[in-house]
């Protein structure tokens, strides 16, 4: 997994699945930065797909940045999107349809 300071943010950009064998290594690299209290950004634009598991993990980390970071998934693909559209995951979690949305949203957020 990718990662790129821009200002104040932390942009991740996973590749390839969200899915059992690969979530726990995603979790592990993103809770450090959660509970930082920084914003991370997560850049799903090279993310094919994502399981039920990636799901559970993206629920379990936005949780935890509620009152402590800024967590914003930016960019899924079409297929991304209709699984986190159709399991309504779409409510749950912060999602930009881009990587410039999500930065000024951050910007936003860490000026309030």
């Amino acid at each position: 997994m990718d990662e790129e300071v821009v200002g104040r943010h932390i942009v991740r950009r996973p590749r390839g699945n969200i899915n059992r064998a690969t979530s726990a290594a995603f979790e592990d690299r993103l809770l450090p930065l959660v509970n930082g209290g920084r914003a991370v950004i997560v850049d799903l634009g090279g993310v094919a797909t994502v399981s039920s598991a990636g799901l559970r993990v993206m629920a379990q980390l936005a949780g935890l940045a509620r009152g402590r970071s800024n967590l914003i998934f930016a960019a899924p693909n079409e297929m991304v999107s209709n699984i986190l559209n159709v399991t309504g995951f779409d409510t749950l979690l912060d999602i930009a349809s881009s990587l410039t949305v999500a930065l000024a949203r951050a910007a936003k957020s860490s000026s309030e």
